[in-house]
């Protein structure tokens, strides 16, 4: 069967536009697309190395607690953020990180999954972390209740949502450090700025504490340091609003590197700012 000559030339596949940074192809979210690959990423960051390692040390931390009073409230509302948090965010930022050192970006750049959809999947893969610390933390407030562990009081939910936001916001910044910040060891002095901004409000017990990411709401009693003394003042619910914007804030820094519509995350991002800042204010006694 022969071809009319005179008829039009059938559809080519549309090339796709450019991005302003960097000239790779901007290619829409497709929805079919998104959650299998996010899938893959929650995979590939849940069986990091650093991941399994810091999950181990966790547990491991929570099986030889002793659990007076003191530790075991510490243990139900901030276990995780320094022995399972601090691996997470260097394991969510190689694997977000991963195609680049790789050298496989200019690869990737020819095909469907361009790196705004890669972005956003590394991004949904931090709520593989979130999701198990939450079952972790709803599995440990069986165990107490079925224990009936001493404690001066049980912990309220904003505090035992505390340690499984800090892990959501691990990951979100990690990839925002791999987006932003390409270059080795930045992921490094990132987390020390951290940790001593945590440092600096810490001993602050009776104003600033609360601004902290690691945040110690039962007060240590005196050697052993095994009795608790009381709580730090300030307000559980507002500190638990203030940890979620600001892991939301770190999520919308990651996808504003990549995304083509940048401007709504721009604009997502400074309403996280604000609630953030409203949420610090309101959370100091």
């Amino acid at each position: 069967m022969t071809r009319d000559p005179d008829a039009s030339p059938p559809d080519t596949p549309r090339t796709p536009d450019l991005l302003e940074n960097g000239g790779e192809p901007v290619h829409p979210l497709p929805a079919h697309l998104l959650p299998a690959l996010a899938l893959a990423e929650t995979r590939r960051l849940m069986l990091h190395p650093l991941a399994i390692a810091g999950l181990a040390l966790y547990l491991l931390g929570l099986a030889t607690t002793e659990w007076a009073p003191r530790p075991a409230y510490s243990a139900l509302t901030n276990g995780f953020v320094v022995l399972w948090g601090l691996p997470i965010f260097f394991a969510a930022t190689l694997t977000a990180s991963a195609t680049r050192r790789a050298g496989t970006d200019e690869l990737l750049a020819v095909t469907p999954v361009g790196r705004n959809l890669r972005t956003a999947a590394c991004c949904l893969a931090g709520l593989g972390p979130f999701l198990l610390a939450c079952a972790i933390q709803a599995v440990m407030v069986s165990v107490y209740v079925a224990a009936d562990v001493e404690l001066e009081r049980f912990p309220s939910v904003h505090e035992i949502a505390a340690g499984p936001l800090c892990m959501l916001g691990a990951c979100f910044l990690g990839v925002a450090v791999a987006r932003w910040l390409p270059w080795p060891g930045v992921s490094v002095l990132v987390m020390l700025a951290l940790i001593v901004v945590n440092q600096r409000v810490e001993p602050h017990h009776s104003t600033l504490s609360m601004l902290g990411l690691y945040v110690e709401f039962a007060r240590w009693g005196p050697p052993p340091y095994l009795e608790g003394v009381g709580f730090l003042p300030g307000s559980p619910a507002w500190h638990a609003l203030y940890l979620l914007a600001l892991s939301l804030g770190a999520g919308a820094l990651a996808m504003t590197r990549d995304s083509d519509r940048r401007g709504l995350w721009v604009g997502i991002g400074a309403a996280l700012v604000v609630t953030a800042s409203v949420a610090a204010i309101r959370q100091l006694p």
